[in-house]
């Protein structure tokens, strides 16, 4: 435990990574995130998503743009004549988080999600194991594994903070989990390379697997420019625009 709060701290002083990540829902659907974020403001990044279920019409992959205030969508070619020429689609998380549990379920995840909170939630976890070396995509790395409760979250133990706690309440709640298997794999700089979480929801297990690397690389967070963006809603009238 005294050295994961090393890691914590060695992860916190670090705000930007290059991810790899699948979460696989059950046997029906796979969803793959790859690009870079950075987390010193909330989660903020750029990622392509590809995503395998059982329909039998595939989705191409998406370009999406993760900003503190909106999701950007790039418009695949064939539907730019629809949106007037307009490369982006933009959502703002304020509209997202008011379609329900699930939408503020996302949003809280943007807000939530960085390396730092699955160190966090792993010590807190009152389970913690050490599993032993392994290689993770060619680079060495200490396993360590353990489960958290949901009945057991505290404010304060080992670091949560109460957003922690709210945060992850809410999560396994919505999802119908009653506790979370985490893994993590640590490298010598004390960085996490691999992240692993898997949980029994009402619908399915899940399980979200996430690989860091570049830590410390330049992010761009900038945004599309206004001329170049269609919203499709506003945030309180739910009509279509032709601005952002």
């Amino acid at each position: 435990m005294a050295y994961l709060i090393q890691v914590k701290n060695a992860t916190a002083k670090v705000h930007s990574a290059r991810i790899d990540q699948t979460i696989t829902m059950g046997t029906l659907r796979q969803m793959r995130n790859v690009g870079d974020q950075d987390w010193a403001n909330g989660l903020q990044g750029n990622v392509t998503l590809s995503v395998k279920s059982s329909t039998p019409t595939p989705v191409p992959p998406m370009q999406m743009k993760i900003r503190s205030d909106a999701l950007y969508v790039k418009v695949p070619a064939q539907k730019l004549a629809r949106l007037g020429g307009k490369h982006w689609i933009k959502e703002p998380l304020a509209l997202i988080a008011a379609q329900g549990a699930a939408g503020k379920a996302s949003t809280d995840q943007l807000k939530q999600a960085n390396p730092a909170l699955a160190v966090r939630m792993l010590i807190s976890s009152g389970d913690l194991r050490k599993v032993g070396r392994e290689t993770v995509r060619g680079t060495a790395a200490t396993h360590y594994t353990g489960t958290l409760d949901v009945a057991k979250l505290i404010a304060g133990r080992q670091g949560l903070t109460p957003d922690d706690v709210k945060f992850l309440k809410q999560r396994l709640a919505a999802s119908g989990a009653a506790d979370d298997d985490i893994d993590l794999w640590v490298n010598s700089e004390n960085l996490p390379v691999r992240t692993q979480e898997q949980m029994q929801t009402d619908t399915a297990e899940v399980t979200s697997t996430t690989y860091f690397s570049d830590y410390g690389v330049s992010v761009d967070l900038s945004v599309p420019d206004a001329s170049d963006t269609f919203t499709l809603h506003s945030v309180t009238g739910g009509n279509q625009t032709g601005t952002a």
